[in-house]
This record gives structure tokens, C-alpha cells and sequence, in this order.
């Protein structure tokens, strides 16, 4: 998560460097997973509400909160991670948040096209919706994110600051939803086995729609590939800055591996053009 943050600060600062001579800094594609496993909380999200401290320490799951809003999303082996930044100028990603959503979910439809999923974009924001009941982030989708057969595949969250967005989300590979609600906490009037069955049955996994597994290595190779036929340019390999992490290094220290800061619940970004 802090280098995901330094990625973003480090693009903005750049941005408003090159503003005078009208040049742009290319997007930032990052792909990742997450050892050992963790829950991550979006920006705003109550821990003392939504995390279940004592499930988290027996089965050696960790939590920290994102840089991006959401709902809350329990990370492990079996999935795939992405973050994306780049100016909100940018053709490929201008636009209201909405809109950017719309862009970048045409590449991730691309990837889980050639990994043999036919998947498309939700149509409707359902995170509101008084049947979304938990927590959980695949609790329901929001306008623009990726379905399979009507169940959501991929989450996203966006945020926003001085002109540059970031965008993470996680691809299900596989998923275990008993496991995510043993470290999330339940509303007290919720029955934990309806539940669990409820939201099992509004997400699935590219292991799922395929009837076999996948590897990390042959997600990642795919999704490169859409973000790169989708967008129409080819990708470039770089190493992190010194800058970049330095400035992550940072931002560990004082955000995300600073308990207090975790557990107090973040004002929003603004979003804005």
C-alpha cells in the first residue's frame, strides 16, 4: 500500500513539474500479490467495526488500509492484485470517475478474455442497494466493474489528487468467502451461514469460470497483454526510483505500519478533475 501511495505522490509531483512544458509523465502498471495473507480496509471504513482482530491473529492474517475507498478485501495466494496511475488528463483515463472506471474496465474484460473468461462491465451501482449487506467488498458490484454471469470478478477503487488518479483492485483467482468472513465482523442481525451463502453466490473467480486453475504468473501475462492491446501500446519493464522508494519507505513508516493510523478511519480524498 505505501508504494502504491509513493507511485501516486511521486506521478503528481512530476505532473505538476512537466505542467509548464506540456509534457506527461506514461501511466504506472503494477501487479502484485500479497504474503503472507491480508485484509485490506478502504480509506473511510470503520477497523473497529469491520475487522475481527482475534480471527486475524489465529489464522496469521494481517490488515492495513488502503490509499483507495471501498469495502474491505481479504488478500491471499490465490489473486491477483493491480494498481493503476496516471493523470486524469490522459485520454486513455479522462473523465469523471465513472468514466475512467469505463476505461480501464475495458482492459480488465480484455484480460479475463484471454484467460478464456467472457466477462462484461456491471451496468448498475448495486453498493448502496439494500440487498449489498456486508462489508465485503464482492458484496455487490459498482458501475463499471467486471461480472461473470452477473457475479462480480474483479473489485476496484479509485482515488484522486492534484489531477492524478489511482486505481487498485483485486482479480480473484480462486476465492474462500468462509475464510474472508471469519476475519470480517458481522452486524449482529445478520445470520452468518445465510450470509456467507448470500455473498458466495454474487462472486466467483477466474478458477470458477474457467473449471480449472490459473497461476499468477499466467494471470499477470494476460492482463499485461489487455492493458497493452486495449489501450494500444506496448508495455515497458522499469525498475522503482530511488525516489519512488524512498518515499515508500516513508509513507510505511508512518501510515502503514503505524497502527494508530490504521485504525482511525480517514477523511475522503477529494475526487476531481
Amino acid at each position: 500500500m505505501a508504494l502504491d501511495e509513493a507511485l501516486w505522490q511521486n506521478f503528481a509531483d512530476q505532473s505538476a513539474a512537466q505542467a509548464e512544458t506540456g509534457t506527461q509523465s506514461a501511466p504506472i502498471l503494477r501487479f502484485y500479490g500479497w504474503q503472507p495473507a491480508a485484509l485490506s480496509l478502504g480509506y473511510t471504513q470503520r477497523a473497529e467495526r469491520e475487522v475481527n482482530f482475534k480471527a486475524c491473529e489465529e489464522l496469521g492474517v494481517e490488515w492495513v488500509r488502503r490509499p483507495t475507498g471501498g469495502r474491505a478485501i481479504l488478500h491471499d495466494f490465490a489473486e491477483l492484485t493491480y494498481s493503476l496511475v496516471g493523470s486524469v488528463e490522459d485520454p486513455q483515463f479522462s473523465g469523471g470517475v465513472l468514466e475512467s472506471y469505463r476505461k480501464i474496465s475495458g482492459a480488465l474484460v480484455e484480460g479475463l478474455r484471454l484467460l478464456g473468461v467472457e466477462a462484461e462491465m456491471a451496468e448498475k451501482d448495486r453498493r448502496g442497494h439494500a440487498d449489498a449487506i456486508t462489508s465485503a467488498c464482492f458484496d455487490a458490484p459498482s458501475a463499471y466493474e467486471i461480472t461473470w454471469q452477473e457475479r462480480k470478478i474483479i473489485g476496484s477503487a479509485q482515488a484522486r489528487q492534484r489531477g492524478v488518479l489511482l486505481q487498485q483492485g483485486t482479480i480473484l483467482l480462486s476465492v474462500d468467502v468462509d475464510k474472508l468472513f471469519k476475519v470480517l465482523e458481522l452486524p449482529a442481525r445478520l445470520d452468518r451461514a445465510k450470509t456467507i451463502a448470500q455473498v458466495a453466490g454474487r462472486l466467483t473467480s477466474i478458477e470458477e469460470a474457467r473449471q480449472r486453475p490459473v497461476s499468477f504468473e499466467e494471470a499477470q501475462q494476460a492482463f499485461i497483454q489487455g492493458f497493452a492491446s486495449h489501450f494500444g501500446q506496448d508495455l515497458t519493464e522499469t525498475e522503482l526510483t530511488p525516489t519512488e522508494a524512498a518515499l515508500a519507505l516513508e509513507l510505511q513508516a508512518a501510515k502503514y505500519d503505524n497502527l494508530a493510523w490504521n485504525m482511525e478511519r480517514q477523511r475522503p480524498i477529494p475526487a476531481f478533475r
